[in-house]
C-alpha cells in the first residue's frame, strides 16, 4: 500500500473510533492485528491491540511502511466488538492527550514509556527485547534489558530506525512484571532482616 494512503486512511478510523485489522505479512495472512488506532504520524501507527478473544492485549506502535492491507467493518471485526461488549471492555487510550499528527510518534510513546517506568518489548526482525526505558531521542533508544527471569541485565542501544514494533502492556510484558516481581519478594525474604 502506499505509504500516504496508510497515514490517511489510519488516521480517519482513528477520528472514526473503528475497529481495525492491520496485516503486516505477506507471507502469513494470518499474521494480523485488530485494534484501536489511537494516534499515527508519517512513520508509524499506535494501536490499542485486541486478542483473538475480544480482550485488551495492550499497546503497539508498527511502521506504516509494514503495512499491506487494512479492513474494517468486516465480520471479524464485528465479532470482536461482540466480545468486547461481553467482557464489558471498551476502547483505552496509552496517551491522556494524542500528540499532534507532526510529531514523533515513536519518540513520544518511547518518553511516555520512560516516565511512566514501562515494561516494553521492542522487536528488530526475529529477535525481542524486552526491558525499561533509559533514554531515547530522535536516533537511538537505550534500554535496560531484563533476563529470561525478568531480572535486570545489560543495557542495550537501539537504532530507532531499526525498530519494527514497541510492545506496552502485552501479555508479554505483563509477564516479565509478574517475573520481576517475584524476584523482589524473593531477595526481600533473604535479605537479613534489620534490627
Amino acid at each position: 500500500m502506499n505509504n500516504g494512503y496508510v497515514v490517511y486512511l489510519l488516521r480517519i478510523l482513528a477520528v472514526q473510533g473503528a475497529l481495525v485489522s492491520v496485516y503486516t505479512d505477506q507471507e502469513d495472512p494470518e499474521g494480523f492485528s485488530a485494534g484501536f488506532v489511537e494516534a499515527v504520524d508519517g512513520q508509524h501507527v499506535l494501536m490499542c491491540d485486541l486478542t483473538p478473544w475480544g480482550q485488551i492485549d495492550g499497546w503497539r506502535v508498527r511502521r506504516n511502511q509494514d503495512i499491506i492491507q487494512i479492513l474494517s467493518g468486516e465480520e471479524y471485526e464485528q465479532r470482536l466488538m461482540m466480545l468486547m461488549a461481553h467482557y464489558k471492555q471498551g476502547r483505552q487510550s496509552f496517551f491522556s492527550d494524542v500528540p499532534a499528527e507532526d510529531t514523533d510518534l515513536l519518540l513520544s510513546v518511547l518518553l511516555e514509556c520512560k516516565e511512566r517506568n514501562e515494561i516494553i518489548s521492542v522487536i528488530i526482525g526475529e529477535d525481542m527485547v524486552t526491558g525499561r526505558v533509559m533514554e531515547a531521542n530522535g536516533l537511538r533508544l537505550k534500554i535496560k534489558t531484563m533476563d529470561f527471569f525478568g531480572r535486570e541485565a545489560e543495557e542495550e542501544i537501539i537504532n530507532l530506525h531499526e525498530i519494527e514494533i514497541v510492545e506496552i502492556g502485552t501479555q508479554e510484558e505483563k509477564m516479565y512484571g509478574i517475573l520481576e516481581e517475584m524476584e523482589r519478594q524473593k531477595m526481600t525474604l533473604l535479605s537479613p532482616e534489620e534490627t
